[in-house]
Order: C-alpha cells, then structure tokens, then sequence
C-alpha cells in the first residue's frame, strides 16, 4: 500500500521555517544595531538595552519553534512580542499600515499555536 503524502505536516514544517526564518533576521538586525532598528526604539522611548534584550528574544523563540513539545510556547511567546510591537506602532500615531506586519506574524503564530495546542500543559 503506497504511503501518503502527509501535507498537514508539510503546512507546519513550512510555517516554521518562514515564521523562524523572519525571527533570525529581525533578532539580528537588533543585535547588529541596524540604524532602522535603533531608530524605530528611540522613537518609542525604549533604552537601547531592550533592543538587544528583544534581538535575543526573537532568536530564542524562532528556535523554540523547533523544539518537540514546545513549538505552541514558543509560538505564544512570539505572539506576545508582535502585540507589544504593534501596540508601540500605533502608540507613538504610526499609521495601522507600520503595525500590519506585526498583526500579520501575530495572527501566524496564533493559528501555529492554535494547531499544537495539544502540547499546552492543562496542570
């Protein structure tokens, strides 16, 4: 009997790959200090330091979204991050169109999440 091809699992290994792939690059553009980065805090009158604290944030959860039992945290994690930035966007009057990707990865990862809830713990 011919196996077949399991496009669920697909779907999720993709979806990772994007969502941990955009993490890597945002992480690293804080880390690297780039001039946009440290632009976008300064106007939202964060310290410098959280820029990096942020940076390695999204590269730890970008890599949760490859750990067996905890792809769902990680997911929630990033989730919360891209609230709190849309949340600075539209604080300081950006226009909706600068908290878009935000909303964006946030609806990404909460749908991520939603999909491997059953890896919440219900203690």
């Amino acid at each position: 009997m011919p196996a077949t091809f399991d496009w669920r699992r697909l779907g999720d290994r993709a979806l990772r790959l994007l969502l941990s792939t955009v993490f890597i690059v945002a992480g690293g553009m804080k880390l690297a200090a780039v001039e946009f980065e440290v632009s976008n805090f300064e106007r939202f009158g964060y310290a410098n330091w959280f820029m990096y604290a942020v940076g390695i944030a999204q590269l730890l959860g970008a890599a949760s979204l490859w750990v067996r039992r905890y792809v769902a945290y990680g997911a929630l994690f990033l989730a919360a991050m891209m609230a709190a930035g849309a949340v600075s966007h539209l604080r300081t009057g950006d226009p909706a169109v600068m908290a878009a990707p935000a909303l964006v990865l946030l609806a990404l990862l909460c749908g991520l999440a939603f999909t491997r809830r059953g890896e919440l713990s219900t203690a």
